[in-house]
């Protein structure tokens, strides 16, 4: 069940053919919403600019169905769910366009949102409360949807074996929009509005920093599960993705040993994480025998490296390791590809996953390399079977899984599992009880180590058309 939100109508001044082939384009952007896509096929994404309070706000859609020159379907991913659908109909020498956009009941809270409005929770309501803080705009939008998908199957499942001491599970979701201060303001309404039990976290270690005093101050359970730089567990506080060592201690040597390749670029965003990639890799690429060329750090949100592919071909280096996050990362390698520099130059993205390979598109993105906890090519009996409940529950042209979404899933079902052992999940109790718990998912076992890391399988893969082919396991990450 879908709300209307808007219709909306304009006549466009060509045949209906033209009006249709020029969606994606950036033409009569006023009623295709600056939408930007490579081609309509199904399953490709659609970037949107929704104008919101006067504002246009960024947005991701995913061409869900077409008609050629009649009707375009799109499901509409971020800031909110729900679909769009614009039809074609002709109108003398000119085309009518009509628009009809629809928002899903779960999505009408981040809505309301968005229109300075917000909707309470119930204190005494018998359910456990999740809330789920992760970037559905800014640079690391690119993961939001697929972040809540991941949520909503594990708390489904739960909920299906009866929830957390016979309470069921709520997802309650918060978009930091890939800034520390609205990350911050977000964690405060999920606490002191909704009053979440706990929080888990798919964002950029920049807002990992401005809200981690908060946590600790309130006592809230916080599982950050992305990549991260690393860091000993404070408090109620965990890290839990794969960080620079693991990642470049696997990449470095190999993919200089498959390009034969000694001079490395490192260029990423300016913050914690990325510099951490940066002195991780100075230090690797040494003890390997490479040679760092050059190293440039830029703000979040940066579209354009004119100057930065001046630099490395000046610099005449052959490997890149890429710690842009989500959209900037999209933008540098598409123009790198289309500089010509992919001939010569492979990129180590150390968050290449699904929805950022997703992006970058087939042709740009194909040979760069990516060392993850989990790919959604991998060939196990148990990501089959979770590619499967995925796609039946959010349909064939859902947003991609990858490394980055899909540890939500396993960090939900981890903190279940330690609810279970410690009979509470009274904060102190549940995570005294964390240590030893396992969960056998998509991307193999999982388990808290007693310093409240996570070992797990770490694989090197390697973009290809359509996806990522795995080259090897690498080993265990979270070794204490």
């Amino acid at each position: 069940m879908a709300d209307i939100l808007f219709t909306a109508e304009v006549t466009v001044p060509a045949t209906r053919d033209a009006a249709y082939a020029s969606f994606g384009g950036g033409r009569w952007a006023d009623w295709t919403f600056d939408a930007r896509t490579d081609d309509l096929r199904p399953g490709r994404t659609v970037r949107v600019a929704f104008p919101i309070g006067g504002t246009p706000l960024a947005g991701i859609a995913r061409v869900h169905r077409v008609l050629p020159a009649q009707r375009i379907v799109l499901r509409h991913e971020s800031p909110w769910r729900g679909r769009v659908i614009i039809d074609f109909e002709p109108d003398g020498p000119n085309t009518r366009v009509r628009l009809v956009t629809s928002v899903e009941d779960g999505s009408i809270a981040p809505l309301a949102r968005l229109l300075g409005s917000d909707l309470a929770e119930d204190p005494d309501e018998p359910v456990v409360r999740i809330g789920l803080l992760t970037s559905y705009s800014g640079s690391a939008g690119v993961f939001g949807p697929a972040v809540e998908n991941c949520a909503r199957l594990a708390v489904d499942e739960i909920n299906a074996e009866n929830g957390v001491h016979g309470r069921p599970l709520r997802l309650i979701t918060a978009d930091d929009a890939t800034s520390p201060a609205t990350g911050l303001a977000e964690l405060k309404r999920l606490h002191l509005r909704h009053h979440v039990d706990m929080v888990i976290a798919v964002h950029t270690s920049a807002t990992l920093d401005a809200v981690r005093p908060y946590a600790k101050r309130v006592g809230l359970p916080y599982f950050y599960t992305p990549v991260n730089e690393g860091g000993k567990p404070a408090g109620r506080l965990f890290r839990w993705g794969e960080v620079p060592g693991e990642q470049l201690g696997q990449a470095v040597p190999a993919m200089m040993r498959e390009h034969g390749g000694k001079g490395w670029y490192v260029i990423g965003n300016d913050y914690v994480w990325p510099r951490a990639v940066g002195a991780c890799a100075r230090r690797t690429v040494e003890d390997e025998g490479g040679r760092l060329l050059g190293e440039r750090y830029v703000p979040l949100s940066t579209t354009d490296f004119d100057e930065v592919l001046e630099s490395i071909e000046e610099s005449d280096a052959e490997l890149v390791v890429n710690s842009l996050v989500g959209g900037d990362a999209v933008a540098f390698e598409r123009q790198l590809h289309a500089a010509g520099l992919r001939c010569r130059v492979r990129s180590f993205g150390a968050l290449l996953d699904e929805a950022t390979r997703d992006h970058i598109g087939d042709e740009a993105a194909e040979g760069m390399w990516s060392v993850l906890g989990y790919f959604m090519d991998l060939p196990t009996p148990e990501n089959r079977d979770f590619i499967s409940r995925y796609r039946a529950r959010f349909g064939l042209a859902a947003p991609p899984v990858s490394s980055v979404t899909e540890s939500v899933y396993e960090g939900i079902h981890l903190y279940a599992r330690a609810a279970e052992a410690a009979g509470t999940i009274e904060p102190t109790s549940l995570v005294g009880a964390l240590p030893g718990v396992s969960f056998t998912g998509p991307r193999g076992e999982v388990t808290v180590t007693p310093t409240g890391r996570l070992r797990q399988p770490l694989y090197l893969a390697e973009a290809v058309t359509g996806g990522f082919r795995i080259r090897a396991q690498q080993g265990l990450a979270g070794i204490d």
